[in-house]
């Protein structure tokens, strides 16, 4: 204790200078604007780097919470648009509803090309259900077990997509014929279209898999026949398929009675 004191003693003057510097300072700033907003913009100066890495420590921690709620508002999104797009579809008011997914395997090289999903028939996942995204189709449930499901992926030379150009509803049929994987055909479109480079295809809710007005694509080539009455045109994906991560499966409300009412429609 006798130490500390002769310690203060010996360094009176200095420590009597530091206070009344501080305080001078203190009153300087809170007297006024110029030197309070110097004094807050140097302070800001400083602390943004410890802010910023108190940001980036909860962000890491928080980022499936945010994840988690941006499907939640994509999935709430894309079942609004589905139902606007389709309300005359709607039975007994019954509205199509979507179903959160990941990828957790998705093959790109192959001809026949498959993708397999998380979620299953315990999530209400259903064998033929349609795969979509906010950008586009994915491809078809093949078969779902109770905890995953196989998708018939649009990129398998098998699947075909009834499609229609949206300006004008041109219906054709959509399919990839093993090219690269951003690039689709789009055939049986009749000549009577107007078609041009940079029209967007959408689903055209001719079955009971795809409701309509679901983006697909672009056109970026137009191929004219020669001895045919229908064009075959090259779409661009709107959705890269080779980078997926959050689908959705897209439930038909009434499936049965829906393809009754197709089937009707079409024989119109």
């Amino acid at each position: 204790m006798q130490k500390l004191l002769n310690s203060i003693l010996r360094n009176g003057t200095l420590l009597l200078f530091i206070f009344l510097l501080a305080l001078s300072l203190l009153f300087i700033s809170r007297s006024q604007d110029y030197q309070q907003s110097s004094f807050s913009s140097i302070n800001s100066k400083l602390s943004a780097p410890f802010f910023k890495l108190r940001h980036r420590f909860y962000s890491y921690f928080e980022q499936s919470r945010h994840n988690q709620q941006l499907i939640e508002e994509n999935q709430f999104l894309i079942t609004q648009l589905i139902n606007h797009q389709n309300k005359e579809l709607l039975l007994d008011s019954l509205p199509f509803k979507v179903i959160p997914a990941q990828v957790i395997k998705n093959s790109i090289r192959l001809g026949y090309n498959y993708i397999t999903l998380n979620v299953g028939t315990e999530k209400g996942v259903l064998d033929e259900m349609g795969i979509i995204t906010a950008k586009g189709v994915v491809g078809v449930v093949h078969r779902a077990n109770e905890k995953t499901s196989s998708v018939i992926s649009i990129l398998n030379k098998s699947l075909r997509v009834n499609a229609k150009l949206k300006k004008s509803h041109h219906f054709g049929s959509l399919y990839w014929d093993g090219g690269p994987a951003d690039k689709v055909l789009l055939t049986d479109v009749p000549l009577a279209a107007n078609v041009a480079i940079g029209d967007t295809i959408i689903t055209g809710g001719m079955s009971a898999i795809f409701p309509g007005g679901i983006p697909l694509g672009a056109v970026s080539e137009v191929f004219v026949p020669l001895n045919d009455n229908y064009y075959t045109l090259e779409v661009t994906l709107f959705e890269d398929i080779t980078s997926i991560h959050h689908v959705y499966a897209v439930k038909i409300p009434n499936e049965t009675l829906l393809k009754e009412t197709i089937n009707q429609e079409n024989e119109k």
